[in-house]
């Protein structure tokens, strides 16, 4: 995609994370016009899916899609939107939504959903004719983010802006760098000596960390162990919660530990087990999920965060464990700390 007046390209490389607030509508003419707009926002990314998984080029897409709903830049927005469910068989789009991407400089920040105070933002809603109206709307946001967004209204930073409709309200999601969520949300608790390296082992009934000196030798040892959450009926939400105090906790240690490389394992897609008992387990256990809050906690920290290839780490774990009397679990965090150094190590001059 071409970058056009005041676009800001989004970097592949850069990590986001998502803030929500609640929108209220000042009448009901306004709210009905935006649940509109999301409405055929939401057609637009299903004729989005269709067209790309066609011949046509992304250019003759945008102008197909531009033409429904009037708008170059939903039009963008939607392609975005759609090359999520590509990998997809069948997208499930039935809620509607509204997105733009984000875009800095004069568009402050956005173009057509534009934040405007802490609590007020402006939603654009495209007319035939070509003049456009916007929809002024207070937002909600909880009062740890409004530093934050006090830093998005300057206009120099560029962040996507999603209108969502759930249980009968309206949400509005802020995309925004991870750096930036950290910088306002977290405390520094890395020492600037610190040079340790912690590996982790996330399982769905437990997590094993193991932390290591620049020399590769073992310094401590920490796991965190909750066999209840992958018993069949265990709430999804409390596993979750309990996940994350247990991930929260060990890193906690680790930077207090003198840690300042925090290891995790690269997980692209989870390949269903044979034994149901491991597909229940798996289906319970979000690890992606878990691994984005990971990020945070570790950059809210100031720490440095890196995933590697989990490839044979289960296979070369085993004859680890037997030499040095470590769970299979254990001796897995370990060999990912020390890929972790290595990788250090190898790219210290890069």
């Amino acid at each position: 995609m071409a970058r056009g007046r005041g676009e800001n390209r989004r970097e592949e490389s850069k990590e986001y994370v998502t803030i929500k607030g609640k929108i209220i509508f000042p009448d009901k003419t306004s709210e009905a016009k935006v649940l509109f707009t999301m409405r055929l926002f939401r057609d637009v990314v299903k004729k989005a899916i269709v067209f790309l998984k066609s011949s046509l080029s992304e250019a003759e897409v945008k102008r197909r899609l531009t033409k429904f709903i009037n708008n170059a830049w939903y039009s963008s927005s939607a392609i975005k939107k759609a090359k999520t469910y590509l990998k997809q068989k069948r997208a499930k789009l039935k809620k509607p939504l509204l997105f733009s991407l984000g875009c800095k400089g004069i568009e402050k920040g956005n173009r057509n959903i534009r934040l405007i105070d802490t609590d007020k933002v402006l939603v654009k809603i495209p007319h035939a004719n070509g003049k456009h109206e916007w929809i002024k709307c207070n937002v909600k946001f909880g009062k740890k983010y409004i530093p934050l967004i006090k830093e998005l209204l300057t206009g120099e930073i560029a962040y996507s802006s999603t209108v969502v409709l759930s249980n009968g309200k309206y949400y509005f999601h802020v995309t925004i760098p991870l750096n930036l969520y950290a910088k306002h949300t977290g405390k520094s608790f890395v020492k600037k000596n610190a040079s340790y390296v912690a590996g982790f082992d996330i399982n769905p009934d437990r997590i094993n960390m193991v932390i290591i000196n620049e020399a590769g030798d073992i310094i401590d040892i920490r796991n965190e162990h909750f066999h209840d959450l992958i018993q069949h009926g265990y709430p999804k939400n409390k596993a979750r919660e309990i996940r994350l105090s247990a991930l929260s906790k060990l890193i906690d240690y680790a930077v207090n530990h003198n840690v300042k490389y925090f290891i995790f394992e690269k997980i692209t897609n989870i390949k269903p087990d044979k034994n149901r008992k491991a597909n229940r387990r798996i289906g319970k256990f979000a690890y992606r999920q878990l691994l984005q809050h990971a990020e945070i906690m570790v950059k809210k920290r100031d720490g440095a965060f890196k995933t590697i290839s989990p490839a044979y780490t289960s296979i070369d774990a085993v004859p680890l464990a037997r030499k040095f009397g470590l769970d299979r679990h254990t001796a897995s965090a370990y060999l990912m700390a020390i890929r972790g150094l290595l990788f250090l190590k190898n790219h210290k001059n890069t």
